[in-house]
């Protein structure tokens, strides 16, 4: 992205957007609106409308969805609907507190209530209908269609409006509603996606201020632990390199339109403002474009397929390694790396055993991998917001779990960016002897077993890159003092929220106990690990994968390169001869 930025001035930043927030609107059908507004007002900012106050929910309804509550949305909201429910110490960000009427996805102008319509459960013309209709990624919010029918939705909404949101009334009729009129095309003429568009956008990111939080290459690096909620929680500016963590935007990431929306109403409850006011309409779709180039993509630059079952990027648990001639490039520059194919690895809080992580930062890993007649090497790349270091020479201790406790000045959500930090990390495990384990037998993917060890390499943010071996979780890690001469760090680099981390190690070596042996064409049990040292994690406080496979793929024959190349030179001889002959019998017969 600094491209984008090279010819753009930084000075006089300030504090402006929050990230939680590039969240926006539930699918493409969700970004068009009721049909209930007026002719729009020339004293309201571009492209939105004035709207009619909703009518008012039936009391059986109200009742009906009060039995839902109760049975589905308590253990997260409370009782009241605080936001206090039994789960919501251990949640990160917390569960929504539905007393102020406070809501994030909306089409509804900045500090407006969200459009809540309980005779239209229809898409595009129902905020509330459609967050918990779609869920909202990123969060503990599931989606809850398929859970609960069209029907209790709407009831149990119909009492959250009614009975839970206490400092405002959705009944009201002085409440203002003023809708982001989508619909109306003339109104909100869309930019077209494309490279003039996406430049204009990265300038106006860095003109209003957008880098202040979000960070020059929009990992959400900037303003990062300094941010808070309304209830007074830290919160983080969305990584906008992960479009699918975006809030509001469940099976339809790459939609453009969800961005502009963000960009155009505000999130409310967090420091994420509205640009209605202060860009117009063709700015904000030129933004929106821009923070939609900057989502991951494969290399010919397609949108990631999008799994949705999970919401996230579709998992290929085959992490291939191909072969390379000659000696494994050490610049990532080069064209091999550049066009390297890579695997996202799906990450996840290690929760089986204490000191539990309920709250892991790093959710996912890619992966490149090349070996070539001696070697193999493993390229990391991970989104962190903070570089976290321990200084050197300083001894540190693993955290214990403490005992859950109760109330939100102990809960997870509070302690965020107050926990000793420790180094970033990030290691991947082995069967020492995988050779010897039938298939699908694995050993315990943490840290192995006694009777299977693991063969572990595991680098840190002090640049040490060592290798143990694992026996158990509740075993310490065996460090190999040998590893030293066979493990190589050929590249660690922290660069605006992004880790880099290239290692090699040789594919046989002489420790076959312990250390494991490379084969081409053989499946290997393989299992990532990922610490976040600004989370507070370490020893078995991290983030973890399931099982993955890692590949050598087998090196071409050279028969498979030349007979192609001889086979087409022999169709050419031969087509050649033939037009060639026929020449001739054409010539002759003139003659």
């Amino acid at each position: 992205m600094n491209r984008y930025f090279s010819n753009v001035s930084r000075k006089g930043l300030l504090i402006a957007i929050l990230a939680v927030a590039v969240g926006v609107g539930a699918a493409v059908a969700v970004l068009w609106t009721s049909g209930d507004v007026t002719a729009a007002d020339p004293a309201l900012s571009a492209g939105f409308v004035k709207g009619a106050n909703p009518p008012k929910p039936d009391p059986k309804m109200i009742e009906e969805g009060k039995k839902i509550y109760f049975r589905k949305c308590v253990w997260c909201h409370g009782v009241d609907g605080a936001g206090d429910g039994p789960g919501a110490d251990r949640l990160w960000p917390r569960p929504r507190n539905f007393n102020q009427g406070t809501f994030k996805i909306r089409l509804t102008a900045s500090g407006e209530l969200p459009l809540f319509d309980p005779t239209k459960p229809t898409p595009g013309q129902n905020d509330l209908f459609d967050t918990v209709t779609h869920g909202l990624p990123g969060s503990a919010m599931p989606p809850w269609d398929g859970i609960l029918t069209e029907q209790q939705r709407i009831q149990v909404l119909s009492f959250v409006t009614m009975q839970l949101v206490k400092d405002r009334k959705f009944d009201d009729k002085t409440e203002p509603v003023t809708i982001l009129n989508l619909s109306d095309k003339d109104a909100i003429k869309q930019i077209a996606y494309g490279k003039e568009s996406i430049e204009k956008g990265a300038n106006l990111f860095v003109e209003k201020k957008c880098i202040e939080c979000h960070g020059t290459d929009g990992r959400g690096d900037g303003n990062a632990f300094n941010l808070k909620d309304d209830w007074g929680f830290p919160i983080q500016p969305a990584n906008m390199h992960k479009c699918w963590n975006f809030r509001g935007s469940r099976q339809d990431p790459y939609e453009v339109k969800n961005i502009f929306r963000t960009f155009s109403t505000g999130v409310n409850g967090t420091p994420m403002p509205s640009f209605a006011d202060n860009t117009t309409v063709e700015e904000r779709w030129h933004i929106a474009n821009f923070v939609n180039s900057l989502c991951e993509r494969d290399l010919a630059g397609n949108p990631l397929p999008i799994d949705l079952q999970t919401d996230k990027p579709k998992i290929n648990f085959v992490v291939p390694s191909g072969y390379i001639e000659g000696e494994i490039p050490a610049d990532l520059n080069d064209k091999q790396w550049q066009e390297r194919e890579r695997r996202m690895v799906g990450m996840g809080g290690q929760i089986t055993h204490k000191p539990r992580n309920f709250v892991n930062r790093i959710d996912d890993i890619w992966v490149k991998s090349f070996y070539n007649k001696k070697e193999i090497a493993f390229l990391f790349q991970w989104d962190d917001r903070s570089k976290s270091q321990v200084a050197s020479g300083v001894t540190v201790t693993p955290i214990e779990e403490a005992p859950p406790t109760t109330g939100e000045e102990n809960s997870i959500a509070a302690k965020q960016n107050k926990y000793e930090v420790y180094n970033d990390a990030v290691a991947i495990q082995f069967p020492a002897k995988w050779q010897e384990i039938l298939p699908p037998e694995k050993p315990r993917y943490l840290f192995g077993e006694e009777k299977r060890h693991v063969d572990i390499w595991k680098w840190e943010s002090d640049g040490t890159l060592k290798a143990y071996t694992g026996s158990g979780w509740d075993k310490p890690l065996e460090e190999r003092s040998d590893s030293t001469g066979k493990l190589k760090l050929v590249k660690s680099e922290f660069k605006d929220g992004q880790w880099t981390v290239l290692m090699k190690r040789p594919l046989q070596t002489e420790d076959k106990e312990n250390d494991a042996q490379f084969e081409a064409g053989k499946y290997i049990p393989t299992v990532f690990f990922a610490w976040d040292g600004h989370n507070g994690d370490a020893g078995l406080k991290m983030a973890v994968s399931a099982f993955y496979y890692s590949i050598l793929e087998p090196p071409v024959p050279i028969e498979a390169k030349i007979y192609p190349v001889l086979l087409a030179l022999g169709m050419i001889i031969a087509e050649g001869w033939v037009l060639r002959r026929r020449a001739q019998k054409k010539k002759e017969m003139k003659s």
